[in-house]
């Protein structure tokens, strides 16, 4: 319509939008105030600090963290040198990782199967038992469960196995100390006994004629690395006590106190439930330096099939007097066929005996506490087992 004026978005004219002034008294009217930018910065301020901690923690891990592809190329030594040319060596993962260089395998696949049917004596054992067996001198190192009696070949490799990997592979000198004497003796070789694996010792001139006449010895082996002299006496301490020097009344008041020990045990001690068979009671005596004591009387009884058993044990002194002792030795229950000799060198006896337990057996030597009067076990060796 011709009448009708146009709006601010008429098409059909061109003109500029004019735009209303700012009010009077308006916070517009005149330059941003201070207390809006103190707003704004408190609110930007904990936005700025964490992108900046990001990219300080993102620097720190960038320069912490090696690269997972990173070549080392060595440089080669020159051709007149002779070396071989270097080629480039590909790190992966972490560098500070340590490589064990594997080592060197002592036995054979054959050997190894022979050393798996031999179980040595543990590596932290120091003494070992040493006993007469068919006029040789033999110290024990573990049993054998291969039959070797019959296979020269797989005895060979017994033998063999025990030189390289056994208890005494790495000495070639032992020190003794038996119910004859100190020595040392040299290792001349290894052997089955019984189904035991022993070292086969060379006595001295003294033990050798002691086996000859098929004497019983028994002793206690240690390792040595290097001999020493030994025609030096020894030094070790004697407490006292004279071991051949024994007052004339003493073994027949031992022999009173034996007696007397094996009636008591046998009409006192009775099984706590019906047994059948007969109870064996046995009464066995030995003299030596047990400190104050110079004999010790030990009276078992069992039965046959060793369900139940039971020990007593006694002290005698140089005058007569007697004093309980107490034996201790793990598994095996009764002592028998008892011999004194000082093992360690400290001037008091051990106790050498043959124990005795269900189905199975040991020569053992025992340790004498003189306080508690004790016995305990000091070495063991030579076991068998029955089944």
């Amino acid at each position: 319509m011709a009448g009708t004026r146009g709006g601010a978005y008429d098409g059909s004219r061109s003109r500029a939008t004019v735009v209303a002034g700012p009010r009077a008294g308006s916070s517009l009217s005149g330059p941003l105030s201070t207390r809006m930018l103190n707003r704004r910065s408190e609110r930007l301020l904990p936005f700025v600090v964490l992108i900046g901690a990001i990219a300080c923690a993102s620097d720190s891990r960038a320069a912490r963290v090696p690269a997972r592809d990173e070549r080392v190329e060595i440089s080669a030594p020159t051709a007149d040198q002779g070396a071989p040319v270097a080629a480039l060596v590909a790190q992966q993962g972490d560098s500070g990782t340590q490589h064990v260089t594997p080592k060197p395998r002592v036995l054979s696949d054959a050997e190894q199967r022979v050393a798996d049917g031999i179980v040595f004596a543990p590596s932290m054992i120091e003494r070992f038992v040493v006993a007469a067996r068919n006029k040789r001198l033999l110290v024990d190192i573990g049993r054998v469960d291969l039959e070797t009696k019959q296979d020269g070949h797989q005895l060979a490799a017994v033998r063999r196995v025990a030189s390289l990997v056994g208890p005494l592979s790495h000495v070639s000198f032992v020190h003794v100390r038996g119910s004859w004497g100190v020595e040392i003796d040299s290792i001349k070789g290894y052997d089955v006994w019984n189904g035991r694996l022993v070292a086969v010792l060379a006595p001295s001139s003294r033990a050798d004629s002691l086996l000859r006449k098929s004497t019983p010895l028994l002793g206690v082996a240690t390792r040595m690395l290097v001999p020493v002299d030994t025609t030096a006496p020894d030094t070790a301490a004697v407490g006292g006590c004279v071991r051949d020097s024994v007052p004339p009344t003493l073994p027949a008041r031992v022999a009173v106190v034996r007696d007397s020990l094996v009636r008591w045990v046998t009409d006192s001690l009775k099984p706590p439930y019906g047994l059948p068979g007969k109870l064996a009671v046995r009464g066995d005596t030995a003299s030596g330096c047990f400190g104050p004591w110079r004999a010790v009387v030990v009276v078992t009884t069992r039965t046959s099939a060793f369900d139940w058993s039971e020990e007593r044990t006694l002290l005698v002194g140089a005058d007569g007097k007697t004093a309980t002792g107490r034996l201790r030795d793990l598994r095996l229950r009764t002592h028998e066929s008892l011999a004194a000799f000082d093992a360690d060198g400290d001037g008091v006896d051990e106790l050498a005996a043959r124990g005795l337990a269900q189905r199975m057996g040991a020569q053992t030597v025992l340790k004498l506490d003189p306080t508690t009067r004790r016995f305990s076990r000091f070495a063991s060796g030579f076991a068998w087992e029955t089944r």
